[in-house]
């Protein structure tokens, strides 16, 4: 489902108020000012509840459902004064990002107040700079596997489907049952409860939580999953029917990976994607960028979903099961195109430099003479050209035998800047 168009905003500037964690907040007066003064307050049931002792005369209007709905219902509001009302800090994973986005910056004013991650590491009494926060709500448990790594502390914002329970059995499945968790519940408010566990013993002791709550995992663990560009071959699904194990081995994918330069916010595409290697790995290491890959055997597909759950990249790596071009007329306009697979390299080339966003990278891999003759011919003379020419002995899985693998031709190229 596409988002609402953003909205064109003509009234006074929105006050944003941050309630922080029930007990724990304090308002300024400037936050209790804002509504005060407001003719139109927006929040939840909740919001409501904690703010009954303020008094203002503003309409109260609970937050509509489907969320997107908001939209229409603020730009009802254009000339009124208008307050939002947010759970915790609404630019720590909040409303406020939604509102950047919908109404803009310049028309939004807000009040800050504590995150419920900042008072869960102050309740257990753990230093919180170098964790990372991740939030699982509305989006699949699967893509807490990139961010396991051993010694690593993260904090985990949940939902009904990546609750504490089934972060725990992930945790055991993926090697990790030692790690250290606490369950934080209810934070600020007279029912708070913060419980620790090791992830194994919670996956066997199946106990029941309230439903807003954080989890801090302190990670303790082995895992194949790995923490460093340069993912090994053998983790890949590929199958072994003949044509179908297709993948960019290892030592070509960094080099692809390299000349891509994956950039964060960058929308990517890759062509002939085939069991997903290079998208899965862009996907993996570059969590706020997008890649489509787009592939038309259903055979390698499978493949591909296969590995872009085992390596929990479903959230940014969007397959695109069909031809190219003509699977590719509705996707967003790319920064990066890499071409890996196709029948026509000389028309593929063409395609993406027209569909290429100004400034983009087009990368292109070569095997056989022909093609390795029209990537060159193509991208020689223009900007940022460079070419790298692979040829790769390595030993067999288990095996000290060698095996010299078909020389690769990758070259990259720049469209210029408008």
């Amino acid at each position: 489902m596409s988002s609402p168009a953003p909205i064109e905003w003509h009234g006074e500037t929105i006050s944003v108020v941050s309630l922080g964690c029930g007990q724990l907040s304090v308002l300024a007066p400037q936050a209790v000012d804002a509504m005060q003064n407001a003719q139109v307050i927006f929040g939840a049931k909740h919001h409501f509840d904690e703010i009954a002792a303020i008094h203002t005369q503003a309409q109260k209007i609970i937050f509509p459902a489907p969320f997107p709905a908001l939209s229409a219902a603020l730009a009802q509001h254009q000339c009124k004064r208008v307050c939002v009302l947010a759970s915790g800090d609404a630019l720590f994973f909040g409303i406020g990002s939604w509102l950047n986005r919908h109404i803009g910056n310049r028309h939004l004013r807000f009040y800050p107040n504590i995150s419920s991650v900042q008072a869960c590491f102050h309740a257990i009494g753990l230093p919180w700079q170098d964790a990372k926060i991740i939030s699982l709500h509305g989006r699949p448990l699967s893509s807490l596997r990139r961010y396991l790594v051993d010694k690593q502390l993260i904090a985990l914002f949940t939902d009904a489907d990546a609750n504490p329970l089934k972060i725990a059995i992930e945790l055991q499945q993926q090697g990790f049952g030692d790690s250290r968790m606490w369950v934080c519940a209810a934070l600020g408010s007279a029912e708070q409860r913060i419980s620790q566990y090791h992830a194994a013993e919670l996956a066997a002791a199946n106990p029941s939580f309230q439903a807003l709550n954080v989890c801090i995992v302190a990670l303790d663990g082995e895992t194949t999953l790995p923490a460093f560009p340069g993912i090994a071959d053998a983790l890949f699904s590929t199958g072994s029917a003949p044509g179908f194990g297709m993948i960019s081995k290892r030592e070509a994918r960094l080099s692809i990976l390299a000349l891509m330069q994956p950039q964060p916010g960058e929308v990517a595409w890759d062509i002939g994607a085939g069991c997903g290697s290079v998208s899965v790995e862009w996907a993996r290491w570059n969590v706020n960028g997008h890649i489509y890959a787009i592939e038309s055997s259903a055979e390698r597909i499978r493949h591909m979903q296969i590995n872009s759950e085992r390596f929990g990249v479903t959230q940014n790596c969007s397959i695109i099961e069909g031809h190219a071009p003509a699977c590719c007329a509705g996707l967003p306009g790319p920064d990066c195109i890499f071409i890996g697979g196709s029948g026509g390299l000389s028309a593929m080339l063409e395609y993406a430099w027209q569909r290429l966003k100004p400034g983009g990278k087009l990368v292109a891999a070569a095997v056989t003479a022909h093609s390795r003759s029209a990537l060159t011919a193509f991208m020689t003379g223009k900007t940022g050209f460079e070419q790298v020419d692979m040829q790769i002995t390595k030993n067999l899985p288990d095996s000290v035998e060698l095996r010299t693998l078909n020389p690769v031709l990758v070259a990259k190229c720049r469209k210029p800047s408008r």
